[in-house]
């Protein structure tokens, strides 16, 4: 009999654990919230990738974009289901400005933040910035530069293709002449 009890709770710990690891993966198995609206094919009149957007933006249904200028300056804002997201900017700036002088007032990146070889981007988790190579540019004053930040981490190579690429479409569009 005592050979009898023994197997009988040693069966109520197996069926235990097997209820346990059967109850973790279901709550694993939960299917993730996705993404339901369309990616942007443009921050505000710049022309950039949904592959170099995507990994910084979070699930949601509705995105909306909002664009805003000042002198030097102008901003693009992404909200998804009414929350600020990602915010992105072009700036003007003096001809000898650095990167890492650029960073110091930007958000969600500083200047001590991994670089690329030619210090032309700092980028973090949540923040970027880029100067952008204008092509034929004649401005001896000024250079322009782009800065990216996101509220909620991403990755740091997430957001250095971002730049790079938002820094590139910059040059390509008329931005440039606008210097």
């Amino acid at each position: 009999m005592r050979g009898f009890h023994h197997r009988q709770s040693s069966w109520g710990v197996v069926l235990l654990g097997y209820t346990l690891v059967f109850g973790l993966l279901s709550a694993c198995s939960s299917p993730a919230p996705k993404r339901q609206y369309a990616l942007p094919k443009s921050l505000c009149g710049i022309k950039i990738s949904g592959a170099a957007l995507e990994p910084l933006l979070p699930p949601g249904k509705k995105i909306s974009t909002q664009s805003t200028s000042a002198v030097g300056t102008s901003r693009c804002r992404l909200q998804v289901d009414g929350k600020l997201i990602f915010s992105s900017s072009i700036e003007q700036r003096d001809v000898d400005a650095s990167a890492r002088d650029v960073a110091r007032f930007a958000f969600g990146v500083n200047p001590d933040d991994a670089s690329t070889a030619n210090g032309r981007f700092i980028y973090s988790k949540t923040g970027a910035v880029g100067r952008v190579e204008c092509p034929n540019s004649t401005a001896a004053e000024a250079n322009l530069w782009v800065t990216a930040r996101v509220p909620d981490a991403s990755s740091a190579s997430d957001m250095r293709h971002f730049i790079e690429e938002y820094a590139a479409a910059t040059a390509k569009s008329g931005a440039c002449r606008r210097l």
